[in-house]
């Protein structure tokens, strides 16, 4: 069974998760949360979807 206060856990299963840390200025940072709270309200996305769709978006923006 999940630990739901384990972060790396969804209420769909047990889906592990890594970490990514990066470091940036911040006003990157303010946008990049303003960007992920405006999309979680719009379309109701959990955050990790919304994180893992990004981070795709990005790969497949620069083809990698």
């Amino acid at each position: 069974m999940a630990n739901h206060s384990d972060k790396r856990y969804t209420d769909e299963g047990e889906k592990d998760y890594e970490i990514l840390s990066i470091q940036v200025r911040p006003d990157l940072y303010r946008a990049f949360r303003r960007c992920v709270w405006m999309t979680v309200h719009e379309t109701g996305m959990s955050i990790l979807d919304i994180h893992n769709e990004m981070i795709e978006e990005l790969l497949r923006h620069k083809q990698c």
